[in-house]
């Protein structure tokens, strides 16, 4: 991965937020949903739960941040290329799910004020009995490679 990587960019905009939530990336997709009752040594119970339910209460009580992998969308008169990154803000209250998207938000630009990562879909919330995702689609400009 280069810097001109959407990934990269869009990762490292977050870690800027200094998120005090885990962040995990598209590889760590099915950790919360795999995620086992520990016992009090730390180690994944032989027949305990798991789930996302257990992950919220055990390892991410105020919600995490889910960034997937970018999906091309075109390149623009042969000079930048666009790809769109999902990131999801999860939590098990859909007030605490909202205001991390909030904060998710600020990674973008506007058209006011520009800048390589652009709101591309507004917020689309979801609710289920466990929890709350709040999904945002960025447009991300990165230099087209030669």
């Amino acid at each position: 991965m280069t810097s001109q990587d959407p990934l990269v960019l869009v990762v490292s905009r977050l870690q800027g937020l200094a998120l005090t939530v885990p962040l995990l990336r598209p590889h760590d997709a099915l950790l919360p949903v795999e995620w086992a009752e520990l016992d009090d040594q730390g180690r994944p119970k032989a027949k305990g739960e798991r789930g996302l339910h257990l992950y919220l209460a055990q390892q991410a009580p105020n919600g995490y941040v889910q960034v997937y992998e970018p999906m091309a969308a075109l390149t623009d008169r042969g000079v930048r290329d666009q790809h769109w990154v999902t990131v999801d803000a999860i939590a098990a209250d859909r007030t605490v799910a909202r205001a991390l998207a909030q904060l998710v938000r600020r990674i973008s630009g506007t058209p006011r004020t520009g800048g390589r990562v652009k709101l591309f879909t507004p917020a689309q919330v979801t609710s289920d009995r466990v929890s709350t995702r709040v999904t945002q689609q960025f447009q991300v400009h990165t230099t087209h490679a030669r």
